[in-house]
């Protein structure tokens, strides 16, 4: 599969780091993951392993992402394919009101400014405090897979709040070929609140890095979506 229009598009949310979390066991996955990425035209990819507050310190995470980005590096190398896609290092973040306590701007992607969170099954107490702290420290933002969370889609006021505040919203590619998201992403997009569209890849089987077919499902909005997460791994104001 070709690059849409031959643009460099970046991929903000997989879980391809092998052996941290629920995405790939082993660097071997890892790399066919990151083959498929580069089939698609995939130019960027940000390495966002789960991080909760509650399992561990941000020191202790950072130390295990570094080990297992060494390996995902060495098996590239071992490999002796040519991998030409720039790796980014972040994290999704499971949202917690003590992050305010922590230097959480640690689990920014990359050098930038932005951070991926993800949100609770209901409504996660001292939120919008919580999310005018992060932003008044420089931080924006990005709600993962906003679609799965009932609460933000039925509170059209809210959604602005949010929206108004700089909050970004990322859906899932995935979704628009779910029988239960999938109206409801592109609504979203229609309606201007989903701004970056992701893989939320995890595996070569299941969950699939597949963020071009996504992008495929909604022609008229992809440039825009392009252009936003390339904005987002290169620092810049969307």
């Amino acid at each position: 599969m070709k690059t849409i229009n031959n643009q460099p598009i970046a991929d903000i949310h997989t879980h391809i780091l092998p052996g941290i979390d629920d995405g790939p066991k082993t660097a071997d996955e890892s790399l066919e993951m990151l083959l498929m990425q580069q089939k698609q035209g995939i130019t960027d990819v940000v390495l966002t392993p789960h991080f909760l507050l509650s399992h561990g310190s941000i020191e202790d995470f950072l130390a295990k992402r570094d080990v297992s980005f060494k390996i995902l590096m060495e098996k590239i190398k071992e490999s002796k394919l040519p991998i030409n896609i720039n790796l980014h290092l972040g994290a999704e973040v499971r949202y917690d009101p003590n992050l305010i306590y922590s230097d959480i701007s640690k689990l920014c992607i990359g050098n930038t400014s932005y951070i991926l969170l993800e949100l609770a099954g209901s409504y996660p107490f001292n939120f919008e405090q919580t999310i005018q702290w992060l932003i008044s420290k420089g931080i924006t933002p990005i709600l993962a897979h906003i679609e799965r969370y009932d609460y933000l889609f039925s509170n059209q006021k809210l959604l602005e709040e949010l929206f108004d505040l700089g909050v970004i919203f990322q859906s899932n590619a995935s979704s628009l070929k779910s029988v239960r998201y999938a109206r409801r992403v592109k609504k979203l997009i229609k309606q201007g609140y989903v701004r970056v569209l992701a893989s939320d890849a995890h595996n070569t089987v299941t969950r699939l890095p597949e963020l071009v077919k996504g992008l495929c499902a909604v022609p008229k909005f992809s440039r825009s979506l392009i252009s936003n997460s390339l904005k987002i791994v290169e620092n810049k104001t969307i």
